[in-house]
């Protein structure tokens, strides 16, 4: 064996630099094929794009499609973090209609007319140039500042045209903390007069608000869209916040760590919605009568998921890679095949649910079924593919994946209403800013400001909150030791997302009158004075020593312990009686 010859460190250098010369060129080479072998260009302007991926990747092509900041956009939005914030009244920053989230020239893409006997090709290739069409259209107004986030990607947009295409109900799942958001006047008219199917919203996450909240935004649904049916649901029996109405009064209260429940109590409410629109000649397939009087047993109101250990696995931002397999036929591969999705089966009922991502579509279709069959998370885009799932032998349930409608809300409220992936935010102080100008974020988090000047005037800036707030729970830089704002910033949106800091819109007027209306309270039982006496109870079980005591155990929690310091605020206007979700 020949002995290896010495080195010099001048060789050794050379030689290193010939091979990151030799990989360059063969990146450069990779790129430029990969530039050829996608269909169409993706962005205008400067702006880059973010999860984006070569459509022939199998695995990728449904991976959602956004803009990105640019380094100025960031740095200013930045800067702009740093100035005192500007409160603003509950009648101006917790109101939303949908003039304020949508206009006429913000649609969504439907999928062109097509027959049977097409190919698959040329249906595709007129679908592309549909889809570019829309596209530039909608990236001229979001050039003009016009439109935030939006799904870019034709195969998500795909999913949505199919479950429309074999469902006889289309159920939209909202978020009731902000569903103008939630529901596109455009979504409304592609399900109701371009395919003629009817439409249930689902107001989600009851348990979040109070009733006066819920009932409140019924109204104005019904006021806009008379032809919908509306029914609430969520899947724990025990309201998290107790009241959620006055913004000016917030008080901490311990959150209770509690199992995964699949409450099916307003499982029959919903399918009385569905069964009151099913068409009539489909009525006779499933027997609504029993299947109601299923749920609404109290002997299973409640189904316990086993293995807690993997229950909280879910509360994790990660996604859960071992996704349960549902009992559920094809996901219409064959149809699609042949270029087209076959039409509405006359062997079954589907009921295909629709929406945004992260506002509980999986977990409605677990709650029906008692059971883990879908898996959920709370990244948003967790469902990739849209799945069946047979609830008895002619009734089925159709699982959208999440897509995010053109709007011209601004893209911090989309952050906050849990549209995009909050470990991909690129600057959230913006988010946080837009989060405590409307509610005392300070005073809930019980924070005091670092410099002394400011406590004195009590100023206070999003970027000085999410700084405070990273003292507060020991999250500091490795290397400096400095205050990590960033991750700070994260977290608040994280606990924002999850309700315990609570952001809940109200419609219009509800400040002013809603509230006053006595055909709307007219069954109350209790006043606000009691529902507030309740709430000083629930406080005092849980802490005895007050909400300092909380402070100060918080100090020494750690980023992974989120279960000692809920955030909730009490209702001044709470006239309607609680129940209990």
């Amino acid at each position: 064996m020949h002995r290896k010859k010495p080195f010099s460190i001048k060789q050794k250098k050379a030689q290193l630099q010939a091979k990151r010369a030799q990989k360059r060129d063969q990146n450069d080479d990779d790129n430029s094929e990969l530039e050829t072998s996608r269909p169409r260009p993706r962005e205008r302007g400067t702006s880059a794009s973010i999860n984006t991926a070569p459509s022939d990747e199998k695995r990728n092509r449904l991976t959602s499609q956004f803009d990105k900041l640019t380094r100025d956009e960031i740095e200013r939005n930045k800067r702009l973090s740093m100035q005192p914030l500007r409160r603003l009244e509950p009648e101006d920053g917790l109101t939303m209609s949908f003039e304020d989230a949508y206009t006429e020239a913000v649609d969504i893409p439907v999928r062109p007319a097509w027959k049977y006997g097409e190919s698959r090709a040329a249906l595709e290739s007129r679908e592309v140039r549909y889809f570019d069409s829309w596209l530039e259209a909608i990236q001229r107004l979001k050039d003009d500042d016009e439109v935030s986030l939006y799904e870019k990607n034709l195969e998500v947009w795909r999913q949505l045209w199919r479950v429309v295409e074999i469902s006889d109900i289309l159920l939209v799942v909202i978020d009731v903390r902000h569903p103008v958001l939630h529901f596109p006047p455009s979504l409304y008219r592609y399900v109701t007069k371009t395919t003629g199917k009817p439409l249930v919203v689902v107001l989600n996450k009851t348990d979040l608000v109070t009733d006066d909240t819920v009932q409140a935004w019924k109204a104005y649904f019904k006021s806009k869209f008379s032809s919908i049916v509306l029914t609430s649901f969520c899947c724990y029996r025990e309201k998290i916040m107790p009241n959620a109405t006055d913004t000016m009064d917030p008080k901490l209260i311990k959150k209770k760590t509690r199992k995964r429940v699949y409450d099916s109590s307003q499982v029959g409410e919903l399918f009385a919605a569905c069964r009151s629109v099913v068409d009539s000649s489909k009525q006779s397939l499933v027997e609504w009568d029993a299947l109601i009087a299923r749920y609404t047993d109290k002997s299973q109101t409640a189904h316990d998921e086993s293995g807690d250990e993997e229950d909280e696995k879910e509360e994790d931002d990660s996604d859960n890679d071992d996704e349960p397999k549902p009992a559920n036929d094809s996901t219409e591969d064959s149809a699609k095949a042949e270029g087209h999705i076959e039409a509405v089966s006359d062997k079954y009922v589907t009921i295909g649910l629709i929406g945004h991502p992260n506002v509980g579509k999986s977990t409605v279709i677990n709650s029906i079924m008692g059971r883990t069959v879908v898996s959920t998370s709370r990244t948003p885009g967790h469902t990739k593919h849209f799945q069946t799932i047979h609830v008895t032998p002619t009734l089925r349930l159709c699982d959208c994946p999440g897509l995010v409608f053109p709007c011209v809300i601004d893209r911090t409220m989309q952050i906050l209403a849990g549209l995009y992936n909050i470990a991909q935010v690129q600057e959230p102080y913006s988010s946080v800013q837009y989060l405590a100008e409307r509610i005392p974020l300070e005073k809930m988090l019980n924070l005091l400001p670092k410099n002394t000047s400011a406590m004195v005037k009590n100023e206070w800036s999003a970027w000085g909150i999410c700084e405070a707030f990273a003292v507060d729970r020991g999250f500091y830089t490795s290397k400096a030791a400095r205050p990590d704002v960033y991750r700070a910033a994260l977290h608040i949106l994280r606990w924002e997302l999850d309700g315990r800091v609570l952001l809940s819109f109200k419609p219009p007027g509800f400040f002013r009158d809603f509230l006053h209306q006595g055909n709307n309270a007219g069954d109350i039982s209790g006043g606000g004075r009691s529902a507030d006496k309740e709430d000083e109870r629930l406080v005092a079980a849980e802490d005895p020593h007050g909400a300092q005591s909380q402070h100060n155990e918080g100090d020494s929690s750690s980023d992974e312990e989120d279960n000692g310091r809920p955030i909730a605020q009490q209702s001044a206007f709470a006239l309607l009686e609680e129940e209990s979700c």
